[in-house]
């Protein structure tokens, strides 16, 4: 079957009309009609009927529908990958990267490598902690930036520190802690508290609950979801309370407020990771050339 004419015909069935799903992708309708005469013909089955000016599937038709939907998000995921994946394997290193650390820890690193490496061609590429986890034991990334927890106790994972301070209670600027500066840790004992959840990383995720039970309380958790910006929504909106480093806080937020927590066992820990037997020779050098800065970036 021709991809082409499937989503043609998934248009055609969203809009239950070949007039408005040929304005919808600026085609004729003749030509859209085409189109699905031509699948049919390629199927040897009829996929509408066409009589009585009525839109009606087939069962046939109701079959191919609810099946290609999701045949074709998969098909463009999979076209996306392959090209991000020969974008890739066109430049000289690659480093991935989950979190909102763009301003705090990202555009820092660019510039150092390109003051050390100016003819470098290097990539920073952003997706969520088990994407970029995947990415690099699957070897499409090099190198990669996140809370690795998860990767800490892996004999095939070389890891280095990049940030270690204390997390602080974030805060939507209407809730009653936003006009303090400090509290104590077991203070956020009564508070609903905004996770992010285990997928996230499952390591990260124990780790939260451990150091919460450390500061004397178990956390009663509201929410757990999936991204920080998630989280940072949630919060903004006054649904809870959540954990985050002010450094980030301070340079991205307006609406969330950062409150010290006095005696907590929370730790930022942003790390810096590679395979062992990665063979490509600039990831020894960025990886020495971040730690021998670390003390001037961060």
């Amino acid at each position: 079957m021709d991809i082409r004419k499937i989503e043609y015909f998934l248009h055609v069935v969203e809009e239950k009309s070949f007039t408005k799903a040929a304005k919808r992708i600026h085609i004729s309708q003749s030509g859209i009609s085409q189109q699905i005469a031509s699948l049919e013909e390629d199927l040897g089955v009829i996929l509408i009927n066409r009589q009585n000016n009525k839109f009606e599937l087939t069962l046939a038709g109701d079959y191919l529908y609810h099946s290609c939907r999701e045949f074709v998000n998969q098909y463009h995921q999979i076209e996306k990958k392959t090209q991000e994946i020969h974008f890739r394997s066109q430049l000289d290193i690659n480093i991935g990267y989950a979190g909102p650390i763009e301003s705090t820890i990202i555009e820092p690193l660019v510039s150092l490598i390109q003051a050390h490496y100016p003819n470098l061609n290097f990539n920073f590429e952003k997706n969520s902690f088990r994407e970029i986890i995947d990415a690099l034991f699957n070897r499409s990334m090099d190198m990669v930036i996140a809370y690795t927890y998860d990767l800490k106790k892996s004999s095939e994972v070389v890891t280095i520190p990049i940030r270690r301070e204390p997390l602080g209670l974030i805060v939507s600027s209407r809730h009653p802690f936003a006009q303090k500066g400090k509290i104590k840790a077991s203070a956020v004992a009564n508070e609903k508290i905004i996770m992010l959840d285990s997928d996230y990383g499952q390591k990260n995720y124990e780790n939260m609950l451990n150091c919460c039970r450390l500061d004397g309380y178990e956390p009663n958790i509201l929410y757990e979801v999936p991204t920080c910006e998630s989280m940072f929504l949630k919060v903004n909106a006054n649904y809870g309370v959540s954990f985050f480093s002010q450094g980030y806080v301070d340079k991205i937020f307006k609406n969330i407020c950062y409150v010290e927590l006095e005696g907590t066992h929370h730790i930022d820990c942003v790390d810096l990771s590679w395979l062992k037997n990665n063979s490509n020779t600039y990831v020894a050098k960025i990886s020495k050339l971040i730690q021998d800065n670390l003390h001037k970036l961060f």
